[in-house]
């Protein structure tokens, strides 16, 4: 004689949809139906499908017959002849601590008596210290219905316990991690990441920097081996992601006790009858802290709007001057900044430097991207405020731009706010905007006025080509060629700032060349009514970062060299720098995608 079932166990996939669907439902009640076979005195719950009820309330749930038969009828096509596997019982969640109420008993003995067999009832409690309720109901002879409380028994758990954090789990230089569920939130992962990275922040993404080996094993070291700050995405489907509720998340909160790390929440779950608002409830709902308050205490930024991303990038600048200040003004040392606008960057890129500029490459070609410059633009004024809330006397930069980022992160650093910058070659000799006194004078700036071709503007507004071409024999061709466009609007002047002297520029005369330069369009631009310049500039990175210090009280255009098409060599419109401008200092990227 066969014993009666006397337990039910959940399959991971049973319960995780169960759990998910509760989460998102709450705090209304939801439900479904359960499948699986029965195993000796088990009866084993393979699947669970979510049915949505028909005025599901904080109360009460029925499901939908109609949906939850379409629901079965489709998972049973998709199963194997020989498959066990079928309908073996209802499940629904109570937002309180309670079991199953005398009309889920009632309405499964009702079931029961049109079936064979034992049926399972599942009652989920997320708020409870034990969560799940199971009971077993079934036809006995003489059509005589039993229902009876029994053990429900949850999957084992997926993942190890968590080890303690070790003493090195929080770096100050370290990567902001990005935690998130690939299905919904790869698009935010992407934007938050790019503007991180364009402010300076060195990112860990896996979709980057999860090197290869056992999935669970990499998270644990990037989670573990020194990190600044993490952003935890939330969206509706976070509910399904295990990899984020019980491995990464836990780690988070962890790290989030020490005084030196940052946890910031992108919400990007609505608000019920909104598509601006946000659930601040929802992602200890989704992560399934509830009834806790983990997340809802802490402060989240509302990324259905526009606002949200950059509130969590100026955050997680701040936290980076906060955590830098004390060892710049003890040390006595420069704020650093790495910047490469080229090379595609890794989470390895996070060294010792303060920030670590990377914007979006371009695919092809040596222009830099529209996009990217679209990145800068939205950053570089939050960089500019977090570098100077650090109060250094000096910042020194190194690495490698494109010279249209180089004017414009000079001209996010004037000398209005940052007393000194110095920018390192690559052979590391240091170009500074302080003179030091061992200038060797071999380089004089000439200026060249030339014939502008189309002498008038239809903008209403004066406009003054410049060619500041810090080399002693500058190739006039581009130049030439943008000064005559025929379909161009036209300048009203124009000029080519050259030096004479040594082939090469000596660093020592960066501070002096540098201002003379500025001071020079500067001259040109105010002989004209303040005109606008249009800056086509030719000659070291190092010098265009400082000379773009001094551009604060103009309008500039400022233009790329290419040859994308050999032997007609052109420049290209990059972006306008207004220093001086709410927003700026670029106020409008020009490159066309």
């Amino acid at each position: 004689m066969t014993r009666p079932a006397t337990r039910i166990a959940l399959r991971q996939e049973a319960y995780e949809v169960i759990a998910a669907a509760t989460a998102q439902k709450l705090p209304q009640e939801t439900g479904g139906i359960l499948l699986g076979y029965g195993q000796e005195t088990d009866i084993v719950v393979t699947h669970a499908l979510a049915v949505d009820g028909e005025g599901a309330s904080t109360h009460r749930y029925v499901r939908d017959d109609v949906t939850a038969n379409a629901l079965l009828a489709a998972f049973l096509a998709e199963q194997a002849s020989d498959d066990p596997t079928g309908y073996i019982g209802e499940w629904h969640s109570h937002p309180a601590p309670v079991g199953p109420s005398p009309t889920d008993i009632a309405a499964m003995k009702a079931i029961a008596r049109d079936h064979d067999g034992p049926l399972a009832l599942v009652v989920y409690t997320p708020e409870g210290a034990h969560p799940l309720f199971g009971r077993i109901t079934r036809r006995k002879r003489w059509g005589h219905v039993t229902s009876k409380a029994v053990t429900v028994l949850p999957p084992l758990p997926r993942f190890e316990a968590l080890s303690p954090l070790p003493a090195d789990a929080v770096r100050p230089d370290g990567p902001v991690f990005i935690s998130y569920r690939q299905s919904d939130g790869t698009p935010q992962a992407e934007s938050i990441e790019n503007l991180l990275r364009a402010a300076g922040l060195v990112v860990w993404r896996d979709h980057r920097d999860l090197r290869p080996g056992t999935t669970t094993d990499r998270l644990e070291q990037a989670l573990t081996q020194g990190l600044s700050a993490a952003v935890l995405i939330v969206t509706p489907e976070i509910a399904h992601s295990d990899i984020v509720r019980e491995r990464e998340l836990p780690r988070l909160l962890q790290l989030d006790e020490h005084p030196a790390f940052s946890l910031c929440i992108a919400n990007k779950t609505a608000r019920a009858g909104s598509h601006t608002q946000c659930d601040y409830d929802a992602p200890d709902r989704l992560l399934r802290l509830t009834p806790t308050r983990t997340l809802s205490d802490k402060k989240q930024s509302n990324t259905l709007q526009p606002t949200g991303e950059n509130e969590i990038v100026r955050d997680l600048l701040m936290h980076r001057a906060e955590q830098r200040k004390p060892a710049i003004h003890s040390e006595a040392r420069p704020f650093t900044i790495q910047v490469q606008t080229r090379p595609v960057p890794f989470a390895m890129d996070a060294g010792e430097d303060d920030l670590h500029i990377r914007i979006q490459a371009a695919s092809d070609g040596r222009l830099p991207s529209r996009a990217g410059l679209q990145l800068l633009q939205t950053t570089l004024p939050l960089t500019s405020d977090a570098i100077y809330a650090t109060r250094a006397q000096t910042v020194r930069i190194r690495g490698g731009a494109h010279l249209s980022v180089a004017l414009a992160l000079g001209a996010a650093l004037p000398e209005t706010k940052i007393g000194n910058v110095e920018v390192a070659d690559v052979k590391n000799a240091l170009w500074a905007s302080a003179e030091a006194g061992d200038d060797p004078l071999t380089g004089q700036l000439h200026t060249q006025l030339v014939a502008p071709g189309q002498s008038q503007s239809c903008r209403g507004y004066d406009r003054i080509a410049i060619l500041a071409s810090l080399t002693p024999d500058p190739d006039l061709t581009a130049f030439e060629r943008l000064l005559d466009k025929p379909d161009h609007d036209g300048f009203t002047s124009a000029a080519i700032l050259s030096v004479a002297g040594e082939d090469r520029l000596d660093p020592r005369e960066a501070a002096r060349l540098s201002t003379a330069t500025a001071q020079q369009i500067k001259r040109l631009a105010a002989d004209h009514g303040r005109a606008e310049v249009h800056l086509a500039f030719h000659g070291p990175y190092t010098m265009a970062l400082l000379v773009g210090r001094y551009l604060n009280t103009l309008r500039t255009v400022v233009y790329e060299w290419d040859n994308a098409i050999p032997g007609e060599p052109r420049y290209v419109p990059a972006l306008v720098l207004e220093p001086g401008v709410a927003g700026g200092p670029i106020t409008e990227v020009l490159l066309n995608p």
